[in-house]
């Protein structure tokens, strides 16, 4: 099998002071919060009488999923204090870019979603990085700037795991040193280029030098780690939801975690990417809530205050921190915007450099 080569990327870029401010939310205070206040205990409607009907909360997986679980519990927080329900749907006959045609869908509602009624889940980079794998404008008419978030609340980082006892050792270094001096020898198992685990892979090993691999496609990410955790893989990226069953029974082994925050016991001793000198990297699951992209300002710092005020609620918090590694923000609509617009550059700029950024193929 050809061995691909996972290239430094741009460090212009990430050091670039057009994107200071999406970096200061990833690394600054973990929470900005709404002040906005309730009138008996509910967040107030607007004086046009928004929202007059239930708020849909549009989950682009399956019921159980991560996603799905999330958005129950956000919907349930912010139904207790909204003057309408918020009440869950799923869409599972999307492809793999489904957020991309999930905008679209939402966007051909008419004023059921311009006036702010249709609101989905979405995790940043990962959206961003679809879009640097293939031109999406062209198969869905959607671009960057159809992208309306209205708030992040929470961030889950990727780890690199791999096959236990491993011939060249348990720590991150020993993964590094092997590599350099044996290219192509690891067996990386890859969804493929576009998704955030794929993308997190090529980011941690360019930043730290030329490391060449083998990659196996396979499945999703459940199967991806099973094929690590059973040896037919030497590696893979994973969230905790995905790769704990298998730490658990000791088959597999965690090197390495995105982010600069320190993990929990068991894994308060893996280091976080910016601890091995890779700063300001963006590839963690953040979980954002968005809208269609002709809800008005109004509008959507409603819908910023309700879920920002919902997600400050002690159940939710209690609940959303049984996720191993979670870490809870809050991300107002600019914030999340610039860190999407962050992700994409990373995403496009580390493809270019791999030579597979669709932009640049005849």
């Amino acid at each position: 099998m050809e061995a691909n080569s996972y290239m430094r990327a741009a460090g212009v870029l990430l050091r670039s002071s057009v994107f200071a401010t999406a970096i200061t939310a990833m690394a600054g205070p973990a929470f900005a919060q709404s002040t906005a206040e309730l009138v008996d205990g509910k967040l107030p409607a607007l004086e046009d009488g928004f929202p007059s009907r239930p708020v849909v909360l549009l989950v682009v997986d399956e019921p159980g999923s991560a996603d799905s679980v999330y958005a129950n519990q956000i919907a349930e927080a912010a139904s207790a204090i909204s003057p309408q329900p918020v009440v869950v749907e799923h869409r599972q006959d999307f492809t793999n870019f489904g957020t991309w045609e999930a905008i679209a869908w939402i966007r051909d509602q008419g004023e059921l979603a311009s006036e702010g009624y249709i609101s989905y889940v979405l995790t940043l980079p990962d959206a961003m990085v679809d879009m640097a794998a293939i031109d999406i404008e062209s198969m869905t008419g959607m671009t960057e700037d159809d992208l309306n978030p209205v708030i992040a609340t929470e961030r889950v980082p990727f780890f690199l795991i791999q096959r236990a006892d491993a011939p060249w050792g348990d720590t991150f270094e020993d993964f590094i040193a092997y590599g350099k001096e044996n290219p192509g020898t690891f067996r990386h198992i890859t969804g493929g280029p576009g998704g955030g685990m794929d993308a997190v892979i090529r980011f941690w090993l360019g930043e730290l030098g030329d490391v060449q691999v083998q990659d196996i496609v396979a499945g999703n990410p459940t199967e991806r780690a099973l094929a690590v955790a059973s040896g037919e893989g030497d590696f893979t990226a994973a969230p905790p939801d995905v790769l704990s069953p298998h730490y658990d029974a000791g088959r597999v082994e965690l090197l390495l975690g995105a982010g600069d925050a320190e993990f929990p016991a068991p894994w308060d001793d893996v280091p976080n990417s910016a601890s091995v000198g890779i700063e300001n990297d963006p590839f963690q699951q953040t979980r954002t809530i968005a809208t269609s992209p002709d809800v008005s300002e109004e509008h959507r710092q409603w819908l910023y205050d309700l879920f920002s005020l919902a997600a400050q609620q002690p159940r939710y918090r209690e609940q959303r921190q049984q996720v191993k590694a979670l870490e809870l923000i809050d991300m107002d609509p600019q914030e999340a915007k610039e860190f999407s617009e962050y992700g994409l550059k990373v995403s496009v700029d580390l493809f270019r450099d791999l030579g597979i950024y669709w932009g640049d193929q005849e």
